[in-house]
């Protein structure tokens, strides 16, 4: 019979485990730096941000490329169209001049009643009342002609308007005239009237102009035939109107200036 006995069984213990020895890395390896892939293609920066940056795409480009075109190309178009308003204007004023005294009965009666007013003003010397009315004349005629450049029928109204302004501004002549005389009259539109008048017609001509290009535009549209560059035609007419504005301003003013005076000598 088998006796058990601690001495019989053996115990085998397993030596302990040693640390792995660490790998020795050369020196020349380590102090290499890690250099970045140059050759790595880079994504491509978005489009606003090119354009913050400086960056011009093809499509940006294109369009300044057509804008500097139809800047151009409307310069002279621009030109021609200021010259045949400063003639329609001329040709009202040489009419309204020459038929003053074959206009009926009630419209004399206004035309007198108003060229009585602006005497009165220019005589007296009121400063104030003639920058108003002044300006206020100037005021309405520009923005008459910016609201008929956004109209397509403003390619019949804007010509008509500066027929229509000569013929006043001839009427009003023909009566400064027969109610002062000749040689008083003349002398009175010399020193007093015809400066601001040149200026201020000058400006609504010029306008006339620009607002008269839009309206052209806006018919060529209107039939199919394109409408290239009308934005940009129509942003310069408005920033016209605002510089010609102010520019009436000063008109007046000097008109005050001279009104005060030359205007008492009369």
């Amino acid at each position: 019979m088998w006796t058990y006995r601690p001495s019989d069984t053996v115990i085998t213990q397993r030596p302990p485990q040693q640390p792995a020895a660490p790998v020795k890395t050369p020196l020349s390896v380590r102090q290499q730096p890690i250099q970045p892939q140059r050759d790595a293609p880079r994504p491509a920066e978005p489009a606003d941000r090119q354009v913050r940056t400086g960056g011009t795409t093809p499509n940006v480009s294109a369009q300044t490329m057509r804008r500097q075109r139809f800047s151009a190309a409307s310069r002279p178009a621009m030109l021609r169209t200021a010259c045949v308003m400063g003639g329609l204007y001329l040709c009202g004023l040489a009419v309204g001049s020459v038929c003053s005294r074959i206009l009926s009965e009630p419209l004399m009666t206004y035309a007198r009643y108003f060229a009585s007013i602006d005497l009165g003003l220019r005589t007296t010397g009121n400063g104030a009342m003639v920058f108003s009315v002044g300006f206020l004349s100037l005021f309405c005629q520009l923005t008459l002609v910016l609201i008929a450049g956004f109209c397509v029928l403003g390619v019949g109204l804007i010509p008509i308007t500066m027929l229509l302004k000569g013929a006043g501004t001839g009427v009003f002549t023909a009566l400064l005239y027969q109610q002062l005389g000749a040689a008083k009259g003349l002398l009175l539109q010399a020193l007093v009237f015809w400066l601001p008048e040149v200026l201020g017609s000058l400006f609504v001509i010029l306008l006339s102009a620009s607002a008269f290009h839009v309206s052209c535009g806006l018919l060529r549209s209107c039939l199919g035939h394109g409408g290239n560059g009308l934005g940009t035609a129509a942003r310069r007419m408005i920033r016209r109107y605002l510089a010609v504005n102010f520019a009436a301003m000063l008109v007046c003013v000097l008109s005050v200036l001279l009104t005060l005076v030359f205007g008492r000598l009369f």
